[in-house]
């Protein structure tokens, strides 16, 4: 068996020392569902239970108990040795606008409550893989593999899927691409996004790419989605928190993977110490 994340195992570490969800997601700076899905992919790994829903609770079964006894001493250890000094100073990061929207925006307190003295400023770009002169201390980019720059430090990648709203789509799936290319289609920049998917999905290649309306934001697009004006594509990034809401839903299996990923990126200055604090903050929590 691999050993799972160390942020799960904090996950599991303070709930069981908390005895709340609510405490543990304010104690590791997180959401409520990040920390149960961290327990989830826990559970999943391990091959056993961890906790059982008691009223509008949760307790940890016995086993999870025992586990949280044998692993607790190792990760407080290991907590304390990764302990760095609060640094301070200004730092400015572009950000990808869907991963500073869907996994930054809900995650940076963490990080400011680890470093209050740093006075940061977030800027997104004008386009995927603007870089410019690389004038911002890091960069949080939606790069193709031309584009990365030497020495640059791969997050994630990414792969696109329909989603729409539930009350769109009746709550049913689809599985026809031919069927689905026929609904009110959102595009994202140009209509190749929609062309590229359906023709890898086994559709014809002129479906759903003469129709439909052409959004330039991302996160306007999705609104568009979630009030039921379209299908649009989306991602495990920056559609999961919709989906975990209810407000969108997957609405066909078949998922194409991105030419880009995301990247971390220095600027073109020596890195600031907080600079180095963000970077080591940003891998610590993916």
């Amino acid at each position: 068996m691999s050993i799972p994340s160390t942020s799960a195992l904090m996950a599991l570490l303070t709930l069981a020392r908390t005895g709340s969800v609510t405490a543990t997601a304010d104690a590791l700076a997180v959401t409520q569902s990040a920390i149960s899905h961290k327990l989830k992919a826990l559970e999943e790994q391990l091959g056993f239970t961890l906790i059982r829903r008691e009223g509008r609770g949760v307790r940890l079964t016995e086993r999870a108990r025992h586990y949280v006894a044998e692993i607790g001493p190792a990760l407080e250890v290991l907590a304390r040795a990764s302990q760095t000094e609060a640094v301070s100073g200004a730092l400015t990061v572009n950000v990808a606008s869907g991963f500073a929207a869907s996994w930054l925006a809900p995650r940076i307190g963490g990080f400011l409550a680890k470093h209050p003295g740093v006075v940061l400023r977030i800027n997104t770009p004008r386009r995927y893989g603007d870089l410019g002169a690389r004038r911002n201390d890091l960069y949080i980019s939606f790069l193709l593999p031309d584009e990365v720059p030497v020495g640059s430090t791969k997050l994630m990648d990414v792969g696109f899927f329909p989603v729409a709203a539930p009350s769109l789509m009746g709550g049913q799936t689809v599985t026809d691409t031919a069927a689905l290319s026929r609904m009110p289609i959102l595009h994202l920049d140009n209509r190749q996004d929609w062309q590229r998917w359906l023709s890898a999905a086994g559709g014809a290649a002129d479906d759903g790419v003469t129709q439909g309306i052409v959004f330039q934001d991302l996160q306007i697009m999705e609104m568009a989605a979630k009030y039921g004006q379209g299908v649009a594509l989306g991602d495990a990034l920056t559609s999961r928190t919709a989906m975990e809401r209810g407000e969108l839903m997957r609405v066909h299996p078949f998922e194409l993977p991105s030419a880009r990923a995301y990247w971390l990126v220095e600027g073109a200055a020596p890195l600031s110490e907080s600079a180095k604090a963000f970077s080591a903050w940003l891998l610590a929590e993916l």
